[in-house]
């Protein structure tokens, strides 16, 4: 046997000189490749790659965000159990020293690996070192004290649930953090340059200063001016050049981690083992790659760029006050306080409203992907409109924390616009003294002058309002920390079972000797039930084993214990004499071949699903493995053979086919030792048997272990096992056992006196699909480029979509704002009262630019008594502009958020509500699985708020503040003005051409994560199909393959966005620059002139001789005062109103993604279905379209059909039948008939092409579609149970039913035994996919849900095919009773349970070609006959 070397040298303690690494080649090559040792180098301890970080960032008040409502789209958070914290107290510390928080490196310590990931900064439990898969190690690692303060910030992680700021960039490779580093220091630079706009804004103001004309009369302010003015272009220029380098590099930089973090999270699930998944719920798991990543993205993209430039400015702002004037500006940093107060406290508060709305969303979202991934059953039950009150409930709960979210959000935005304009008044009132009383500036060495208050005052509050702007990035940051713990817990968590692991013993070969030595064992979501208690069990190589037993008794665990999906608790299993832990998980399972009674199969062609058992099979083996199987007829028949998809969860093959597709899939792995869980169970007896033929071929030589329950499968196995109650009771040949007269000798009597053909009966399905037989396969699919079929989900015509041309043939129709906002009717006082906030809030800058203007013009006057009277006038319309702005701002901002909160809730629920009224029919079609229309209502709802909410209410704010402007614009110097506006069209030109350019990009990136999305939440949903094939290197390239479209695209994003902000900004400059230039020459040139009245109160006896030299200086001085007054005036007027432009443009990457999200959710909304079981069917007088007295007459009447996806291929060709009232009509024939479609039409799944459906003489679309599904009572082969108690899955049947109907019904179901046995008996809760439950169980449950109904209509698609013997006969009696006087549809395989039928109809190619009794089709020779001659042979 071939091995890697395994000792107990792996125990050995591991110098703390000598920690080896491994290092990965390339982020393309990032999947965990433990073979390859190439990579590893020793290093010396305490060199890692970690980076030094920025300095933290300061707390403040979290202002309105642009995506602070975005937030909602995380709603997938789940409680992680307890078992895997991040980070533990120091008792449970291992000793792990911390070496990289690069993603790229695999630390390998005591003999286990972790590949791929950061496992420096990773805390596990003692019990939980043995993450390899390998064996655990008898010696722990030597122990490393925690400090204190190490100890204390892992507990405050632990406690506040989020991870500290700079883990978040733990994924960044040398690329992503050279492009950071850049990116940080274009930020700096960027941010460092606007304050100095406050120092050529004050050259402006001293360049006015008329004491010029007293020294020189012809003194001349144009030229002056000029050369001040071209400072503006040059710094437009460095600006443009530098907001480029930072918005582009961050974006690039985040976009890069951000997928690198989605590989790592859907890596980390896909090697933790199966036991995990019982207690953590895999819908959550699967949303949140689409959720969380989106808040964890923001937190490390362009908006760290962001928050570092105002971080910038903020420090520039004060270098320039302090060196320009220190008193004036110790002033205005004196309300510092205030701000770090509020925003202190406001970052609390957003911390813990966040993580309380990404929990309740969370529950919404897992309900979300529960019922729509069930929509069969949900359908069947008539359970849409309880699944849409389940999932609107928890969404209000989510609505609770949203309006906490907006009070805070407004009361921080409120008050910083508060005390940023009461500041206004402070610095100017105390500016003026400085200026009126002549105090000596030492800075300077001059008196102040108005410049240096503007150029101190510009300085201080550009780099204080940088604060303000800065605190949004904190809620976002704070947002991502919250969504990166729970991401993180995940990755960090160690398994038990690696499949990834190089570990281990890797054999070339088994020979197949297992032995069970006392075996103890529970499942780890019910540790009080134990399943086996001192399990023995040995097996020879070669040997063929049968495990029988009751269901439930533990035979299915066998298998699960074999391919290390779970542990044993106590005891060991011993593979060829080694531990089964010693072994390599990847290689172990890659020597067994599973063929379960649940063939999952994904998402992509045939060919594709069979090469999960093999990864580098051919064409050719994959059609042999087919051939052996029996499926490479039926595959080579449909229109794409091999390459036809298979449709999500192989809902596009029928039942047989699917059981086929997963033979063959385990035929071509050629395993060691092979398990079979009722592998034949879904086939016809034709199929049945050449399978069974091509297994017996198959297990020559090797170790076989099959579970069934039908006996004649397992007769001629070398030993049969009979469990009972978690032990082996008895063991032998069947002849050995018969002679004991024991358990395995009852079982056979029982089967004997229910079946006199018990001997013919092989194991039958416990799984299949619930209702195709032929199904739709489409004719070409992929996940991410796919043709689009001829026909749409309700049958009309629809355009191709045949790669990228017809794609943007096909652009969707822009949902117009006025229908949003529509949709927010019912907030209609909220939209009054905000539309008056955001008009006050507009009014407040245009008022601004009066106020400010005379401001600037007062500290022109050399009066100081002047000075200081109208200094402390307009100080006080500061004050009183500041408590309108903060009202304003406080109720703007609170309203539209609660406005958004409601609009995402009523979006969220109505389009969930309308996902679930369509017909089966449209789920059908690959776009609308469960995975993307999920991961529509995770984020495209709350994107959705882009178009109103907070941003609706800026936007409008912007729009009075400009038009505003220009009024005053236009009446202080129409001249100026008009040349300032031509401009204008360059600025909103940037801003339109942003918002296309990126409209496109979202929405390709929308559409690209969702079909990532679709590939994850397969693999995860199937993860014990994925873990026993060993395909998750197979599911991760299909994942990163999904991921390049959406990172391409966010790359190009992040180079538009860059262009487009830094472009806006020159252009800004460029207007500071032409305004000046030429307000300055009208100035110059005697364009504004003084009134006589001015002139008079100003030259007059007492003011020429004091400060002007005679009467034409001082007349010249007072037109010049006022050219200044009106220039600026004009100037911030226009610059406010450009400013208002720029917010607006600002929004451009969130409104393009709020517009692509939008018009695809509206898409959902309009979608209309073609059999809506929501809508209520009446009659011309309004009553209820309904069968009052149902006697169960069916008529079938020349039906023709053709699956949606398919609409070339018909199933049906006229296909008719009469079921009289009370008669029980069986359906037999091959598997791909079309016996299921007869059901699914009856129920009105679908609507046939021709033909009708008649029910006591009413044609079935004319009766009210919920009353119709009422009268029918299904129990089908795959019983899909919901998350829920078991008295809440068996209510589902009937939700008015009282606890002592739901006893009832388990009894006749024979479920109730089992259930009281529980410790919580009704109350028990289902695990994640029910996992729990054995499926003999599992089909009780689904039974007991189906009588509680007290159908009129018994519709059995091998009702009891998943039972043992006693509990079937017991099951088939109760079934018998209830269809007594009821007309019974059934389905079935084996012949015997039918045989009683009133009709037997033998369906072929869609049409009856047979029907009649069992005698009379005996009789008869036909195709029947020669069906149950097939079965007798296979005796």
């Amino acid at each position: 046997m071939d091995q890697q070397p395994y000792n107990d040298d792996y125990d050995q303690e591991l110098p703390v000189d000598q920690i080896i690494i491994e290092v990965e080649d390339d982020d393309e090559n990032d999947n965990p490749n433990p073979n390859d040792n190439d990579g590893f180098v020793e290093v010396p301890p305490h060199q890692g790659l970690n980076y030094p970080p920025p300095p933290p960032p300061p707390i403040t008040p979290p202002l309105a965000d642009d995506n602070n409502n975005n937030n909602n789209n995380s709603n997938t958070k789940n409680e992680i159990n307890q078992d895997m914290p991040i980070f533990l107290s120091e008792s449970t510390t291992p000793t792990i020293p911390s070496l990289t928080s690069s993603p790229n490196i695999g630390v390998s310590y005591d003999g286990f690996e972790y590949v791929g990931r950061d496992r420096g900064n990773s805390v596990f439990k003692d019990d939980e070192r043995a993450a390899d898969g390998a064996t655990s190690p008898s010696k722990a690692p030597p122990k490393k004290k925690i400090s204190e303060k190490e100890r204390k910030k892992r507990a405050k992680m632990n406690r506040t649930h989020a991870v500290p700021f700079f883990s978040l960039f733990r994924f960044a490779d040398k690329i992503d953090k050279t492009l950071m580093v850049f990116g940080t220091l274009a930020a700096i630079a960027n941010g460092a340059a606007m304050p100095m706009v406050s120092l050529i804004f004050g050259e402006v103001v001293d360049a006015f200063n008329p004491d010029a004309f007293n020294a020189d009369p012809n003194f001349s302010i144009y030229s002056k001016v000029r050369s001040v003015s071209l400072w503006f272009l040059i710094l437009g220029c460095v600006v443009f050049f530098l907001s480029y380098i930072e918005t582009a590099l961050w974006m690039i930089a985040g976009e890069r981690q951000t997928n690198r973090a989605r590989k790592e999270y859907l890596t980390s699930i896909l090697r933790q083992e199966i036991g995990w998944f019982d207690t953590n719920k895999s819908n959550e798991l699967a949303s949140r790659i689409n959720s969380d990543t989106v808040l964890f993205q923001e937190a490390i993209g362009e908006k760290v760029g962001r928050f570092i430039h105002y971080i910038a400015t903020f420090f520039a702002g004060f270098a320039i006050g302090f060196t320009k004037g220190w008193q004036l500006t110790l002033v205005i940093t004196s309300v510092s306080p205030l701000l770090a107060f509020g925003g202190g406290f406001m970052a609390k508060m957003m911390t813990e409203m966040t993580r309380l709305g990404q929990e309740a969303y969370s529950r919404a979202g897992g309900i979300a992907e529960e019922n729509i991934s069930s929509i069969r059953t949900v359908t069947t039950f008539s359970g849409e409109k309880k699944a849409v009150e389940q999932y609107s409930h928890n969404l209000k709960d989510a609505l609770k924390v949203g309006y906490k979210r907006a009070v805070y959000n407004g009361l921080g935005l409120g008050f910083v616009q508060f005390v940023i304009l009461g500041t206004y008044a402070l610095s100017f009132w105390y500016g003026s003294t400085l200026v009126s009383k002549g105090t000596r500036n030492d800075l300077t060495g001059n008196a102040w002058t108005g410049g240096d208050v503007v150029a101190v005052f510009f300085g201080v509050i550009i780099g204080a309002t940088s604060i303000g702007q800065a605190s949004p990035n904190l809620s976002s940051f704070a947002q991502g920390r919250g969504a990166a713990y729970k991401i993180f817990q995940v990755i960090d968590r160690p398994s038990k079972a690696n499949p990834f692991s190089a570990r281990g013993i890797k054999p070339t070969s088994l020979s197949g000797d297992i032995e069970f030595k006392n075996v103890s064992f529970h499942y780890p979501s019910r540790p009080d039930v134990p399943i086996f208690k001192s399990f023995d069990l040995s097996i020879k190589p070669g040997q063929t084993i049968g495990l029988v037993g009751d269901s439930g008794g533990g035979k299915s665990t066998v298998i699960s214990l074999l391919e290390r999906f779970y542990d044993p608790v106590e005891g060991q299993i011993l593979l060829d004499g080694d531990d089964i832990k010693k072994f390599n998980v990847r290689a172990l399972r890659q020597k067994i071949g599973l063929v379960s009674q649940e063939p999952v199969l994904f998402a992509t062609t045939i060919s594709e699903n069979i090469r999960y058992g093999k990864e580098d099979a051919t064409q050719e083996e994959i059609e042999e493995a087919a051939r052996l199987a029996n499926a490479h007829q039926f595959i080579s028949q449909l229109p794409l053979g091999y390459n036809t998809m298979v449709g999500e969860k192989g809902v596009q093959m029928s039942g047989g086919q699917r059981q086929r597709i997963a033979i063959a899939r385990a035929i071509i792995k050629n395993p060691s030792i092979l398990l079979l869980d009722e592998a034949t169970s879904a086939l016809d007896s034709e199929n049945e048997r050449i399978v069974q033929e091509a297994i017996d071929i198959l297990m020559r030589g090797r170790t076989t272990i099959l579970i069934a329950h039908r006996l004649s499968t397992i007769r001629n196995a070398d030993v049969i096992v009979f469990v009972k109650h978690g032990t082996v009771v008895e063991k032998g040949t069947h002849d050995e056992l018969m002679e004991l007269k024991g358990y395995y000798h009852r079982l056979v009597e029982k089967q004997d006196q229910h079946d006199m053909n018990s001997v013919l009966e092989t194991g039958r399905s416990r799984r299949s699909s619930t209702f195709s037989d032929v199904n739709p396969l489409l004719d070409s699919f992929n996940v991410r480029k796919r043709a689009g079929s001829k026909f749409s989900a309700n049958g009309a015509p629809s355009i191709p979509k045949n790669g990228k041309k017809e794609k943007k043939n096909t652009k969707p129709v822009d949902v117009p704002m006025s229908r949003v906002i529509s949709y927010s009717k019912p907030e209609v006082l909220y939209w009054i009262f905000g539309f008056l906030a955001a008009f006050g809030t507009g009014s407040v800058y245009p008022a601004f630019a009066i106020v400010f203007t005379e401001i600037l013009t007062i500290f022109q006057n050399p009066d100081p008594d002047y000075v200081t009277k109208n200094a402390n006038f307009i100080a006080l319309m500061f004050v009183v502009l500041a408590v309108g702005a903060g009202l304003s701002n406080f109720f703007q901002t609170f309203l539209f958020s609660v406005i958004g909160e409601k609009l995402t809730f009523r979006l969220r629920r109505d389009v969930f509500a309308n996902i679930l009224s369509q017909d089966v029919g449209w789920f059908d079609f690959p776009e609308n699985s469960s995975g993307k229309l999920t991961s529509h209502l995770a984020s495209d709802a709350s994107l959705v708020q882009g178009m109103t909410s907070s941003r609706l209410g800026v936007m409008i704010q912007n729009i009075l503040t400009m038009v505003g402007g220009l009024v005053i614009a236009l009446i202080a110097g129409w001249k100026l003005t008009l040349v300032t506006i031509s401009c204008f069209p360059l600025v909103v030109g940037v801003g339109k051409i942003q918002m296309q350019v990126l409209q496109g990009f979202s929405a390709d990136g929308i559409d690209g994560t969702g079909a990532a999305g679709q590939v994850a939440s397969e693999a995860i949903t199937g993860i014990r199909t994925v873990a026993s094939f060993t395909t998750e290197k197979q599911v991760l390239a299909l994942y990163k393959k999904q991921l390049k479209g959406p990172i391409s695209a966010g790359i190009k994003k992040g180079h538009i966005s860059g262009l487009a902000f830094g472009f806006s900004q020159f252009i800004l400059f460029a207007v500071y620059c032409l305004s000046f230039w030429y307000g300055g020459k009208l100035v110059d040139e005697g364009e504004f002139h003084a009134t006589e009245t001015q002139i008079a109160e100003q030259c007059n006896n007492s003011t020429i001789p004091l400060y002007w030299t005679d009467f034409p200086t001082c007349k010249h001085a007072q037109d010049t005062i006022l050219g200044f007054n009106a220039m600026m005036r004009v100037f911030f007027a226009i610059v406010l109103s450009a400013i208002g432009i720029g917010q607006a443009s600002s929004f451009a990457p969130d409104l393009a993604k709020a517009k692509a999200a939008t018009n695809a959710i509206f898409k959902l909304l309009d979608t209309k279905s073609k059999i809506n079981p929501m809508e209520e069917k009446r009659d011309a007088n309004g009553n209820l379209c309904t069968i009052n007295v149902v006697v169960g007459d069916i008529e079938f009447k020349n039906l023709h059909f053709a699956y949606p996806t398919r609409p070339n291929h018909n199933v049906f060709r006229g296909f008719s039948l009469l079921v009289p009232a009370g008669c029980t009509v069986a359906f037999v024939g091959d598997s791909g008939g079309g016996k299921s479609t007869v059901i699914s039409l009856l129920q009105r799944f679908y609507d046939p092409a021709e033909g009708e459906i008649f029910l006591d003489g009413y044609n079935t679309k004319h009766v009210d579609v919920k009353h119709l599904r009422s009268l029918f009572g299904l129990v089908g082969q795959e019983p899909t149970l919901f998350s829920g108690t078991i008295a809440e899955n068996i209510r589902y049947g009937k939700e008015d039913a009282t606890q002592e109907e739901i006893e009832e019904a388990a009894r006749l179901a024979n479920a109730h035994q089992f259930i009281i046995g529980l410790p919580n008996g009704y109350d028990t809760q289902l695990g994640e996919k029910y996992t729990q439950l054995s499926g003999g169980q599992k089909q009780r449950i689904a039974i007991a849900r189906a009588i509680i109904r007290n159908p009129k209509i018994l519709l059995l698609d091998e009702a009891t095919s998943a039972l043992d013997n006693e509990s079937e006969k017991l099951v088939q009696e109760a079934l018998e009773n209830i269809m007594e006087g009821r007309t019974t549809l059934v389905i079935a395989h084996r012949l015997s349970t039918i045989q009683n039928a009133d009709i037997i109809a033998f369906v072929r190619a869609g049409q009856i070609v047979e029907r009649g009794t069992h005698e009379e089709l005996l009789e008869e020779g036909g195709l029947y006959a020669q069906l149950i001659a097939r079965q007798m042979g296979h005796k």
